[in-house]
């Protein structure tokens, strides 16, 4: 054996028409990159545009929202405070005498446990404390307007002139 390398030789051309075929470069071309790139940013423009108003109705959505609970506490302040002022002994006092209500001054009371009644009751005609009186305001209306003598009708030719002095 020789060290020699002998020079490769070509194979002969058979005549059979093949030759090698050039390597194909692979990916996309410039344009079509471009192309694909420009929808990504339109569609992320528009997801981002729809995003935005989205969150400008929710935020109105929002303050409405918060303007009407404003208004509700405002409403539920005052209820309390009605509920607060109905509920002071003297208005309950009051309202009862306006139903015709006295305080009785013989107290019974029931006991809850057993539902015993202690005590006697008795009827209450409204004279058994004489310094204290229980009327309504519509009551002493009234009772005014019976002792105020009412003026007599006027008759033809009762009337002297407004203008003579005798």
């Amino acid at each position: 054996m020789s060290a020699l390398v002998e020079p490769r030789q070509r194979p002969q051309d058979t005549g059979s028409g093949l030759r090698p075929v050039p390597s194909v470069q692979g990916g996309l071309g410039r344009l079509p990159f471009l192309i694909i790139l420009a929808g990504v940013l339109v569609a992320g423009l528009v997801g981002l545009l729809m995003l935005q108003t989205r969150v400008q109705e929710q935020s109105f959505e929002v303050r409405q929202l918060q303007r009407q609970a404003t208004e509700l506490a405002y409403k539920q302040a005052q209820l309390e405070a009605e509920v607060q002022q109905k509920a002071t002994p003297a208005e309950i006092a009051r309202q009862a005498t306006a139903l015709g209500m006295v305080p009785n001054p013989y107290g019974v009371y029931i006991d809850v446990r057993n539902g015993a009644v202690v005590g006697s009751p008795k009827v209450v005609r409204g004279n058994e404390v004489p310094n204290i009186t229980y009327k309504s305001t519509a009551q002493r209306a009234a009772e005014a307007a019976a002792a105020t003598p009412s003026p007599e009708a006027a008759q033809p030719g009762d009337s002297t002139p407004q203008g003579t002095n005798q």
